[in-house]
């Protein structure tokens, strides 16, 4: 019964697409601009934050501080062009612009440096103030000695520092510079405070824009030679989005114009291209549909799945068109539609439910990239072979009926068939000719013993742990480099949001403790905070600064006119300040934009490119974390070094399970399939032995992992399983002895089906964005060593089981030949005994 119903069905489908083709075409034509009206409203975020979750406590964090600080970073432009005077000049006027727009919190450019200098003594230490009066003390003693017409210097001992070298020695480092600028003063700095964030790229654009707009402008009025440059987090930022973007689209083009050529090669039919490629188009503006309603953008991941979905999706026509061509040379356009759609759905099926759950299973990841990944991909297969099997047919009748491959009418009568004799048959496949047994054993060894040599070689492999080889090079992170190692510093060091400068101070102790705690394995340079700008323990400051103030009024007339000592009496002269005193440019560096909170900066003594690096640089942050909290301090952390560090974690976590439950989960669907565990067995087993070789093919071709890459890894078990299992199902269906026709017709077709999976990957091979470009690398390198499992070892290892059941067949029919001949022998000899007896 439900055999039959089925059967209905097929034969309802069939008629369906046959009749009322137009009809078919209409219905999804109305779903494709559905979807893409949904598409259209798509957004890309190429920031690393988009990776992980909402919920994440770095996330969390992020959007806490970045509200406070009214911003994640700063803009950084960089003025040349001109001599150093008019530069400062220049970079002046144009803060006073800035600052006047409502999009610039403030900028920071020079410092009030002559303030810090002037309280000098009271931000150091009581510590090194009781050092600096024992220097007076011996320099004191020295010039009165000299002053005493009756001392008589004999040498032995050697004078001590004059005021000149003590002031170096103990004045205190303001910490900044009066100007942002290089050591010659050819270049100037102005740091743009935002109001807005950098994930905001429509405000990151305009913001840039404006600024840039802004300087511009002041330089074609006043400074015409001034030559204005831009970086910093948001011109990073953009430009990676641009470069991304750029890439993405140029790979979508490419991988489509490749595979055009291909289906073209492989049918040598013009019409191929709408039966294979209106079905892909219209899976993927429903696919991304689909992300708008439940996702609504793509990320650094998902962006790269246009290239993707047309490799996976053309598979599931190219093998429908050419089996439906393959049966047309023989049978009418209705019989060779049902023999196709018939011959080529149960492979389809199966293939694309094998590709949906190695997708699927990236859902169990922690990582949101690859949860969304393995979303996207499951349903964008799944809604391809629908789009091929329900347009297809249709698109295949339309064809016939504009350019019939070949006539459906009777044969002309002859005077053979006229006789009543039965009409010519059709040409019959040729012979193809049997290669020899060393041959197919040949090659089936070569590729059990590169998977062996790969075997061997992986623990060799390792994980990029270079941002920069990641993120690409652009002229604004080269410029921020350049900017970085002229001052000295980071340009984005992690922030800590406090509530006041007490919890800062303890916060302070903490980093201290963790610092020696971690010894030479630390990675913290310095932190920064309004309590190093504010004199504290001014009791014990002032008793020192009361001494050094008594020694330097009993001091000969004669040393009180040294320049540097009318320096120290400036600075004993200051009295003690609070934060309100503090310079504008200084303190609203540190303060909350709603005046509730305070920041504390920390600056790494690393690199924050090396994912080694960054390791140990957030895991000495987790613990200045941990600390505080135990000490009942609720803080919060914005550092983009943090969030990189947390996702190589969860990316390096999820590797293994990911892959071993893609692996087991292509087995099983097989399996079901199948409903054998020995076919099953057979057809995947070649799947695993080209997956083992990819370890050898990156060995050879410097092809490490990292957290963009490592996504393509299930996804190559579920597109290079496709090949095996059309092999095996065709196969199956024309029977033993059918090899060289099956690799003929569906090994052509699995090929042209692996050729265009390369394409949607290898196109990623022209991206400018390192981390896209290692995704074609790793891909490629993929698709043509689990090509050589499934369609190159799995045909010669049923060659060899094929022709290794014929012998055993010949064997045995041998052997019941000889026993039937012994007992014919016999029975004859049994019979003529009696007749022989009797005549004698």
């Amino acid at each position: 019964m439900a055999r039959s119903l089925r059967q209905r069905w097929f034969e309802g489908f069939i008629q369906a697409a046959v009749s009322r083709p137009w009809q078919v075409l209409f219905v999804f034509a109305l779903l494709a601009a559905g979807g893409m009206a949904l598409a259209s409203r798509l957004e890309f975020r190429g920031s690393f934050v988009e990776l992980l979750p909402q919920a994440a406590r770095e996330v969390q964090d992020l959007t806490r501080v970045s509200q406070k600080a009214g911003g994640d970073g700063y803009l950084v432009l960089v003025a040349k062009g001109d001599t150093p005077e008019r530069l400062r000049a220049y970079a002046g006027e144009l803060k006073t612009r800035l600052e006047g727009l409502p999009e610039v919190r403030y900028v920071e450019h020079s410092y009030d440096v002559d303030f810090f200098r002037q309280h000098g003594l009271l931000l150091l230490p009581a510590e090194k103030l009781a050092e600096l009066r024992k220097d007076l003390e011996a320099r004191v003693r020295y010039e009165r000695q000299q002053a005493n017409p009756f001392y008589i210097d004999l040498g032995a001992t050697p004078p001590p520092p004059d005021f000149d070298a003590i002031a170096k020695k103990h004045t205190p480092n303001a910490g900044m510079k009066e100007y942002l600028a290089n050591e010659d003063g050819t270049e100037v700095y102005l740091m743009i405070k935002p109001s807005g964030t950098a994930g905001d790229l429509d405000f990151a654009r305009h913001f840039v824009d404006l600024a840039m707009g802004t300087g511009r402008a002041l330089a074609s009025e006043r400074y015409p030679a001034v030559k204005l440059e831009a970086t910093g987090n948001f011109q990073n930022r953009i430009e990676e989005d641009a470069v991304m973007r750029s890439d993405l689209s140029r790979a979508g083009i490419l991988s489509s114009l490749i595979a055009v050529g291909l289906i073209l090669l492989a049918t040598r039919r013009i019409a191929a291209l709408a039966v294979v490629g209106l079905p892909v188009v219209v899976g993927i503006l429903l696919t991304f549909g689909f992300a708008q309603v439940f996702i609504g953008h793509l990320n650094v991941v998902t962006g790269f799945l246009v290239a993707i979905l047309i490799g996976l999706g053309i598979e599931y026509g190219v093998h429908l068109c050419m089996r439906y061509w393959e049966e047309r040379e023989h049978q009418s356009a209705r019989d060779a539609l049902k023999a196709a759609v018939g011959g080529t759905f149960s492979g389809a099926v199966t293939s694309a439910l094998t590709n949906a759950a190695a997708f699927f299973v990236l859902l169990l990841a922690q990582f949101q990239a690859f949860n969304q990944f393995g979303l996207l991909a499951g349903m964008g297969v799944l809604l391809a072979v629908l789009a091929a099997y329900a347009m297809g047919p249709s698109l295949l009748a339309i064809a016939e009926r504009l350019r019939p491959a070949r006539k459906d009418s009777a044969p002309a009568a002859t005077p053979e068939n006229a006789a009543g004799e039965a009409p010519a048959q059709a040409k019959p496949e040729r012979e193809w000719r049997r290669w020899p047994t060393w041959v197919i054993v040949s090659i089936a060894l070569s590729v059990v013993a590169f998977a062996g040599y790969s075997v061997a070689i992986a623990p060799r492999l390792g994980f990029e742990t270079d941002m920069r080889k990641l993120k690409g090079d652009s002229p604004a992170t080269r410029l921020d480099d350049h900017v970085t190692e002229q001052l000295g510093q980071p340009l984005n060091p992690a922030i800590f949001l406090v509530e006041d400068t007490k919890q800062a101070a303890q916060v302070e102790d903490v980093i201290a403790e963790v610092k020696r705690k971690n010894g030479a394995d630390s990675v913290f340079l310095r932190s920064a905070s309004l309590n190093d700008l504010v004199p504290h323990d001014l009791q014990r400051r002032e008793a020192e600064i009361d001494g050094i103030r008594k020694l330097l009024h009993g001091l000969p007339a004669s040393a009180q006119e040294d320049a540097r000592l009318k320096g120290f009496q400036q600075m004993l002269d200051a009295k003690p300040y609070g934060l309100d005193s503090l310079p504008v440019e200084v303190r609203r560096r540190f303060e909350a934009t709603d005046g509730k909170g305070t920041f504390l900066l920390l600056f790494p003594s690393v690199s924050n490119y090396d994912t080694e690096d960054l390791k140990r640089w957030a895991a000495q942050i987790d613990q200045v974390v941990e600390a505080t909290k135990a000490r009942g301090i609720d803080m919060a952390v914005l550092d983009s070094n943090r969030i990189a560090a947390r996702i190589f974690a969860l990316v390096r976590g999820d590797g293994p399970l990911i892959l071993w439950s893609a692996a087991a989960v292509v087995f099983l669907v097989i399996l079901v399939s199948m409903r054998s565990f020995k076919r099953a067995l057979l057809v995947t087993g070649p799947l695993f032995l080209g997956m083992t070789c990819l370890a050898g093919g990156m060995y050879l071709f410097d092809v490490q992992l990292n957290f963009i890459n490592a996504v393509v890894l299930p996804n190559l078990l579920a597109i290079a399983v496709d090949n095996s299992v059309h092999l095996f199902h065709r196969y199956e269906e024309e029977g033993p002895g059918s090899l060289g026709k099956v690799v003929r017709h569906t090994g052509l077709a699995a090929v042209v089906a692996t050729l265009s999976n390369a394409a949607g990957y290898g196109a990623l091979l022209i991206a400018n964005h390192q981390g896209l470009r290692s995704i074609g690398q790793i891909a490629l390198l993929g698709v043509v060593c689990t090509f050589l499992g499934t369609t190159v070892f799995f045909p010669a290892m049923l060659a060899l089981l094929e022709r290794w059941k014929g012998r055993k067949a010949a064997a045995v029919g041998e052997g019941a030949l000889v026993r039937s001949l012994e007992l014919g022998v016999t029975g004859v000899s049994s019979s003529e005994a009696p007749g022989e007896r009797k005549s004698a």
